[in-house]
């Protein structure tokens, strides 16, 4: 490009490169045939390197569902269990990084990559640090956030920082984009802390902020409400990380995932600490997203009578890490009618990974209808590197072949 910028008689030539990136261009439900997988393995891999410790399983890692392949998934650039190659490192904040959430933009364009700024490994393992109670007073008020126009060429990870300044942390954050108002929701759980930083004010709650450029954000607010005990009940081990909590009679929730169907944004979430009774996987509604009062009950997912493994039913005690996720049309029963994917991590035991559900009618609650169903072992698979608490994102046939040139399939 070539500006000449002039005052009078005299004018200066200036020359400068520019790259002049594509027009978006439209994509359509049919485009979509392959499915890209982004976690973590886990705390329990790293390495120290002069004495400063590497964690390597809470990094990127892909997967690749590939054309034709339907929902079993095929680890990527080389990467296998006893050889950890992430995709992605984290080199700010605490140098790892946890439940990542990918997503498109509206323009097709540009593909936003967030996650938890954690390293349970760095910080010594979750037992030395009171269990999670550590970490959630003591925890980064950052995410880490890569961008990527082709979902090979990321940016440098870096910072940006959501959480209010009386958090404990910012935990599985995850966004949405709201056409209604053109920014990008972003949403985290996060403990409030006292005035002394030393003690959990307000329990687990999600909240979120708002971005048009992922460079200046709005206000933090509270995105959902804690569900109350029933009978006005308190925590039954209330004492043992929150004493001095105001919220002691109300759950904890977490890990919340949002889509929108029609009118309806459904959110996803882990409604209750592991030991916390007539909790689960809760699934609410809105019509009005950052309307925290219009948010209603839809069901939890045991109430269609599932069951995870070991007979232990399908809720909070054994699951979290909720995600949505929209099937392709060659992986549907009937390619007209829309498939919603659910998964939801087993972490009572990591070697089961995640238990995917899929339904034609999120609103058939107790499964009258038969539209929920889990899938079967020949339905889907996550080959064998470990898959921590990741996100789903539907790609073309042309992005999974680019991918598969940059990061081959694991052998």
């Amino acid at each position: 490009m070539i500006a000449k910028i002039g005052n009078g008689e005299s004018a200066t030539k200036y020359e400068q490169k520019v790259t002049v990136k594509a027009a978006p261009y439209d994509i359509y439900d049919e485009d979509y045939e392959a499915y890209l997988f982004c976690h973590f393995v886990g705390e329990g891999h790293g390495y120290e390197e002069n004495g400063v410790k590497v964690a390597t399983g809470e990094q990127m890692f892909f997967a690749l569902a590939d054309v034709g392949e339907g929902f079993k998934f095929k680890d990527m650039n080389g990467s296998t269990m006893g050889n950890l190659k992430p995709v992605l490192k984290s080199t700010v904040g605490e140098k790892g990084v946890r439940d990542p959430f990918i997503c498109r933009s509206p323009e097709g364009d540009t593909f936003y990559l967030i996650a938890t700024d954690l390293s349970v490994y760095n910080r010594g393992s979750w037992n030395n640090n009171n269990g999670a109670s550590k970490f959630t007073i003591t925890g980064s008020h950052s995410i880490t956030l890569w961008e990527s126009h082709d979902l090979v060429n990321w940016t440098d990870a870096r910072l940006i920082e959501v959480a209010r300044e009386d958090a404990g942390m910012a935990w599985a954050p995850e966004m949405i984009y709201n056409d209604e108002t053109g920014e990008y929701v972003i949403f985290f759980s996060s403990t409030i802390l006292n005035e002394e930083r030393n003690s959990i004010l307000e329990r687990d709650c999600i909240y979120y902020t708002t971005t048009r450029d992922f460079v200046h954000f709005g206000e933090t607010k509270k995105f959902l409400k804690n569900q109350p005990y029933p009978n006005g009940q308190e925590d039954p081990r209330k004492g043992q990380d929150s004493p001095n909590a105001t919220n002691n009679n109300e759950r904890k929730i977490i890990d919340a995932s949002v889509m929108k169907i029609d009118d309806y944004y459904y959110c996803a979430a882990k409604d209750g600490d592991n030991h916390e009774e007539n909790g689960g996987i809760l699934i609410q509604r809105t019509k009005n997203l950052l309307d925290i009062d219009s948010w209603e009950k839809v069901m939890n997912l045991a109430d269609a009578g599932f069951k995870a493994e070991n007979n232990r039913n399908a809720d909070n005690t054994c699951l979290e890490g909720p995600e949505w996720f929209h099937f392709n049309q060659a992986d549907r029963a009937n390619p007209d009618v829309d498939e919603i994917g659910l998964m939801a991590d087993f972490y009572a035991n990591t070697s089961v990974g995640y238990i995917p559900w899929k339904t034609t009618d999120i609103e058939d609650t107790n499964n009258s209808s038969g539209s929920w169903s889990r899938l079967s072992s020949s339905e889907f698979s996550w080959d064998n590197q470990t898959k921590r608490h990741g996100t789903i994102l539907r790609i073309t046939a042309a992005e999974a072949e680019l991918l598969k040139e940059h990061f081959p399939i694991s052998k």
